[in-house]
């Protein structure tokens, strides 16, 4: 009887809280809407007085933003970061250059939360010329007044461009492959309770946005402007790329594979141990290192002293963490055998050149003791991964994608997005050398010889 008693007493206070929170944001909501015929007039006010206006980056707080925002301003634009919040567990405050809280901090308290969304896009209307951003919107996202964030934006003279990163775009029941819904749902369950919400927000930005870029995950989008496939960069002068490489065969010495999981179910952690453990049974000399929740400047100091990195085999396409190993110079292991996830970006962009080794769950034990047993195999896709990052993750290319985006939206030039990275028609593909290395759609052929 005590145990029920106290079951119920629990009950009364989640449901207490959840009710709670509840009223909280509905006494917000029916703030903000009130504040309308204020906010508008000072709007229009501070749009008038912006000038040329800033590149923002925001708001959630991906390292992506970070790096975006430091091509731009290496390319002499004004452009800065402006987050809600930041991931202390993997990131820095410092990789950001404002939050939310520095915009209002001068105010008093009872503004800060209740006044937010507009004392953020009043920050906009004067400052900012582009909101980059994902599919989850703006300032308002998370009120009730989300639906006309893009009118706000208009007459703040902000151009939006969207830029998803998955959580933001993810409608689980209209994904491919069930096996893709059953890592997601393994990493971020509650995402599929609200598909509904995420489905409204892309429809209306795939109406509303200026610019849409898309990378590997492409169900449920109606649109896109730049077919990508990855849009990632990094600083690539920061990451010293290995000078030497090891001629262990997993007989003769030890070969060392690293995996950096933000989630282990979407990358397929459990399949990679059980790799590792299968080649070690059959007598070969491996060591898995596992880092997660490690800062990214960790993660930098280790890679140069491992041989691979196995970057994630359900998820398509290839991470941060697979561009910042291609950028060390390591052999890089990844999901890219889905052709309706892949066949776009080798027609239209710059995949073929990729040379990732591509692997699945049912693949990995061969795929790794082929690059296991070979170093020289290694030694080529290591080297081709890093003039790879070089021509297609750096700076420099991030600098090409936005500045033709800006030319277009912002300067009215005839910029043909939808071929930036063409393999047969675009100018910067063919700036540099292609990429070259032994694979074929991302595989080693039947054919090919190894020493």
């Amino acid at each position: 009887m005590a145990t029920v008693l106290v079951g119920m007493a629990l009950g009364l206070q989640f449901m207490n809280s959840r009710l709670l929170r509840c009223f909280l944001k509905l006494i917000r909501d029916g703030i903000l809407l009130v504040c309308i015929p204020i906010f508008i007039p000072m709007i229009f006010i501070a749009a008038r007085r912006k000038g040329e206006g800033k590149l923002v980056w925001g708001h959630t707080p991906i390292i992506n933003n970070k790096y975006w925002s430091l091509a731009m301003r290496q390319a002499g634009y004004q452009s800065l970061t402006l987050m809600e919040t930041c991931y202390n567990r993997i990131n820095e405050r410092e990789d950001f250059d404002l939050y939310f809280e520095d915009v209002y901090s001068q105010l008093p308290c009872f503004f800060h939360k209740a006044l937010e969304p507009w004392l953020i896009l009043l920050y906009l209307a004067r400052h900012a010329a582009i909101l980059h951003m994902p599919f989850y919107g703006g300032a308002f996202r998370n009120t009730r007044l989300w639906r006309i964030e893009a009118f706000l934006y208009r007459i703040s003279s902000v151009k939006t461009i969207v830029i998803p990163y998955g959580g933001d775009m993810y409608m689980y029941s209209r994904i491919f492959d069930p096996g893709i819904r059953h890592a997601l749902l393994l990493s971020y369950p509650m995402a599929a309770k609200n598909e509904k919400a995420v489905s409204l927000r892309v429809d209306y930005w795939t109406k509303h946005a200026d610019v849409i870029l898309m990378g590997y995950t492409l169900e449920g989008i109606a649109r896109w402007d730049v077919p990508c496939g990855n849009m990632l960069a990094i600083d690539v002068d920061s990451w010293e790329p290995k000078r030497t490489y090891s001629n262990a065969d997993g007989v003769n010495g030890v070969v060392r594979i690293l995996h950096n999981p933000n989630h282990t179910g979407v990358k397929g952690s459990e399949f990679i141990q059980n790799a590792v453990k299968t080649l070690q049974e059959r007598g070969l000399k491996i060591e898995l290192a596992i880092l997660q929740g490690v800062k990214n400047k960790e993660v930098r100091d280790f890679m140069r002293d491992v041989d691979i990195h196995a970057d994630q085999l359900i998820l398509p396409g290839y991470g941060m963490a697979a561009v910042e190993a291609m950028a060390t110079g390591l052999p890089v292991i990844a999901n890219l055998s889905d052709k309706r996830y892949t066949q776009i970006f080798r027609r239209y962009s710059f995949l073929d050149e990729c040379p990732i080794f591509s692997s699945t769950p049912e693949t990995i034990i061969d795929d790794l003791e082929l690059l296991v047993c070979s170093p020289e195999l290694r030694t080529n896709l290591g080297k081709a991964s890093r003039l790879y990052v070089e021509k297609y993750h750096s700076l420099e290319t991030s600098q090409y994608l936005f500045g033709s985006i800006y030319k277009k939206i912002l300067h009215h030039h005839d910029v043909d997005l939808m071929n930036l990275f063409h393999p047969l028609k675009s100018e910067f593909s063919s700036h540099k050398p292609r990429v070259e290395h032994p694979l074929v759609d991302n595989k080693l052929p039947s054919d090919a010889t190894l020493r």
